[in-house]
Formats: C-alpha cells, structure tokens, sequence
C-alpha cells in the first residue's frame, strides 16, 4: 500500500528532479506522478486549457472531464463557477495551493495552486485526492508540481503559449463574432469584468506567406508586447482589440513589429463606443484585405488612407453604410441637418465643377462671397485642404459612391 508521508515525496522529489535533467516533458512527469500516488491530476494554462492529464478514464470531476475531453471549459462553467464563485480569484491570489471545496469543486474537492513564471501566472496544476485523509499530502505534492511545472515550462522541452484571462479570451471570441452576437448587450457580462476603456481601433493582419511559424511568432511578440489588447485567431488571421490608445495613436513598440515583419496588416479608425463595433471591424477586415490585394506588407495600412482603393477592389454593396462615409464628409451631413444648411451638397458640386469658385457660385445661385465662406466652412469641420488633388479625388469619389447607393 502507498504510504502518503515526508519520506515518499521526498524520494519523489528526487526521482522527478532526475527525471527533468533528463528531459522529460510536462505529460510525462504528470505520468510518472499518477503513477507514483494514484492521485489523478490535470495542468491547464490560465484559460484553462489543457496542457497535460493523468488518471483513471472515469474521471469523477465532470468539469475535469469537459476540460479533458474538449481541451477547454464551457462557456458556462468560465462564468458561474469560476468567476461567479471567486474560484479564480482565490486561486490566483494565493503564493501556493488551496484547498478547494466550493464552487465548480463542491462535490469534488481537491487541491490546486498555481503555476507562477517571474510573477507571470502561466498555468494552474489540480490533484483530485478523493480521501480527505490525504489533504495535507496533496497540498505539498501541488505545491511541488507548480515549482517542477515551472521549471518545465522554462526550457526547451515545453513550448510556453501565453493565455490570457479565460474571461478576457472568451469575450474576444465573441467580440469578433459579430453575426453571432451583434449587440453589445450580448457582452455586458463579460464586458463588466474586462472593463475596456476608449479609445478603440480595431486591427487584422495576416502572414503574407501564410507561413504558420512566423504568423506564430508575430502574435506571440504582439501579446506579449502589448498590454492593452484583446485578440482573436480565426481563418488565419489575427484579431486585435486595442483599448486606452492614446492621442497619438499605436504604441511605436507594436508598429515597429509590423514593420520588422512580412505581414498585411489593415486598421479601422479610432473610436469611443462599442455598439458600432461591427462598422470598425468591417473597415480593419477591408483595410487589411485592399493591403493584400495590393500587396502592400510590412506596414499598418489604415482604412481612411485606402478608402478609393477598397471602393474599387470590393462590391460596393458588401460595405456597411456607415463605412461608405468618411468621418469628414459625415461631419457635413450632420452639420447641415443640425443647421438646415447645404454644406454637403456645395462641397460636392465644388469638387464636380474641379474647384472653380466662378462656375460653383453661378450652379448654387450664390454670391461668390457667400461661396467663399461656405468652403471655409467646409474646411474648417473636414479639417482637411479640399483644394489637393488627393482630397479631392477621393470625396469626388465618395459623392459618387453615394449616388450610385442611393
């Protein structure tokens, strides 16, 4: 019969330590533990995905099981045990293992601790001990597995993948799922806990040679690199969320990775609100697309700089309604409705008249005068130079755009 006392787990300890210079992995040492007590234990990252298992088939904690089976918890559980409950927290809180008897562990108590890497919490280890009789042992049996985990993940035999907050991870699945959950309603819990603040722009990119390697290797410098993100890996793309920029927009860390990389990379315009978060993931996903299209890599290529070249590259009619406006022509519509003027409409036959002031005057039956300050006007809310020919091709193009829409 095993005998659960100091003198077996200090031979444990060495037979383990002897196992590691050797080079064992993490499932292998999860093994040889099992196999040692016969005490069933699971390591997960820090969204609870799985990492390594070992026991018995019929395993008596049905959320081990999900975890086992799946890879990774429901949805449900993430938020009525382990974040309603306090489970995560109490864990993530604590220098060493718990023992746990609440919550998703209620009528399966065990031991967990977690798993910590220059104060970086990489992962969790759990042991289902089954007999209260061998508490104690198991606390100090995890509280060895979380420092020989450590040590695993550290070297070169286990290739350490970065999760972030099992909360934070899923309300980035369904940020981006815009046809699934449209609203921001759909969010609220998730986004009660996230907490994200504005300003928001929205980011995609790709590997321009759908090399899988260093795809990897770019996401794994953006997370770790940048804090103030949520992202999402889907079809082979990257999704990326940034909160609290700043006036001056991205961080140079994070353009200085896009630059240094061989990647298409297409972003929205910043904005305050959520609840038209599908109009900005729209102008990333056609930004970084027209990029690809035009095989521009290596640089953030905005969705207001490539506005002419998505409306040639992309139907016309796939475009949300919003995102067939630039921020400075919107600026006018409003202005007008809000002032019963037609600040719009002089700008538009401006342009359609090549900026002859003359010409524009005698068509809206104005004084030149009146004109003149009318186009100051213009410039003033547009905070651009509608005289460059760059402008105006552009919103020539957009008026276009509207009245073929319309």
């Amino acid at each position: 019969m095993m005998e659960y006392n100091e003198q077996t787990l200090a031979e444990f300890t060495n037979q383990a330590i002897e196992k590691i210079s050797q080079g064992c992995r993490i499932e292998e040492l999860a093994q040889f533990t099992y196999q040692t007590f016969q005490l069933p234990l699971i390591v997960a990252n820090p969204g609870y995905r799985l990492i390594a298992y070992a026991g018995g088939e019929n395993i008596h904690d049905p959320y081990w099981q999900q975890i086992i089976s799946s890879g990774e918890p429901t949805d449900h559980t993430i938020m009525k045990f382990y974040i309603d409950d306090g489970l995560m927290e109490a864990i993530t809180g604590s220098d060493e293992a718990l023992y746990i008897d609440w919550g998703v562990c209620m009528d399966y108590p065990q031991t967990c601790g977690p798993i910590y890497i220059d104060h970086n919490l990489e992962g969790f280890v759990s042991i289902l001990f089954m007999d209260e009789a061998r508490l104690e042992f198991s606390l100090k049996l995890n509280n060895l597995l979380r420092q020989l985990c450590a040590i695993l993940m550290q070297s070169n035999n286990f290739r350490l993948t970065r999760a972030i907050n099992p909360v934070k991870e899923l309300l980035a699945q369904k940020f981006f799922d815009i046809e699934n959950y449209p609203d921001v309603a759909s969010l609220a819990g998730y986004l009660e806990i996230v907490q994200l603040q504005p300003s928001y722009c929205v980011v995609v990119l790709s590997e321009k040679n759908k090399d899988t390697m260093r795809f990897s290797q770019l996401k794994s410098r953006i997370v770790r690199e940048c804090g103030n993100i949520l992202y999402y890996e889907k079809e082979q793309k990257l999704y990326v969320l940034f909160h609290q920029l700043r006036k001056a927009g991205f961080e140079p860390t994070f353009l200085k990775l896009i630059n240094q990389s061989d990647c298409y990379c297409g972003a929205s315009t910043a904005f305050v609100s959520l609840e038209q978060r599908s109009v900005f993931i729209q102008q990333a996903e056609l930004a970084h697309e027209t990029a690809k299209m035009l095989n521009i890599s290596s640089r953030c290529r905005f969705f207001a700089e490539s506005l002419t070249e998505s409306f040639l590259l992309h139907p016309l009619n796939e475009f949300k309604k919003e995102n067939l406006i630039p921020e400075e022509i919107q600026r006018l519509f409003t202005y007008d409705q809000e002032h019963e003027t037609e600040l719009a409409k002089t700008l538009r036959i401006y342009l359609y008249l090549r900026n002859d002031i003359n010409k524009t005057a005698k068509e809206l039956h104005v004084h030149r005068n009146t004109l003149s300050y009318r186009l100051n006007k213009i410039r003033d809310l547009t905070e651009v130079e509608i005289d460059d020919p760059e402008v105006a091709w552009t919103f020539q193009l957009v008026f276009r755009v509207l009245e073929t829409m319309t």
